[in-house]
């Protein structure tokens, strides 16, 4: 599957990596997936890597995304979230995800290079 994700508890952080070609039902699924892991806890810091993604969601789509992240807002916590996005064409949609994005329980910015996004995350809750 093009859409992977790993808790770390002991860092008390969500590692979800997008490689490859997407679909909105496997973006779907796997926040489903992680959002019911029984290591999953309100406030994980959250890395999202889609450096690797060779397509990107349709403005509906990252809607629809938003909308679920949303309904689970008490379940996700306040966060922050690194969105790893080298190619220009996802730099964009991750823009437009910022723009969407619930801001009174999560903290997004974007990075083109991971040790950056790590870095940040690892600054604490902000």
């Amino acid at each position: 599957m093009p859409i992977r994700y790993n808790i770390d508890s002991q860092r008390g952080m969500l590692f979800i990596v997008m490689d490859g070609e997407t679909t909105q039902p496997e973006r779907l699924s796997t926040l489903h997936a992680w959002i019911n892991d029984p290591e999953f806890r309100p406030g994980l810091q959250t890395l999202a890597d889609f450096s690797e993604a060779t397509n990107v969601p349709t403005l509906s789509e990252l809607s629809e995304i938003v909308g679920l992240i949303r309904s689970y807002a008490e379940a996700i916590g306040q966060k922050k979230v690194a969105l790893v996005a080298a190619r220009d064409l996802t730099f964009g949609v991750a823009r437009q995800f910022i723009a969407l994005a619930p801001g009174d329980f999560l903290t997004v910015r974007i990075f083109k290079d991971r040790d950056l996004a790590l870095a940040w995350l690892a600054e604490g809750p902000g």
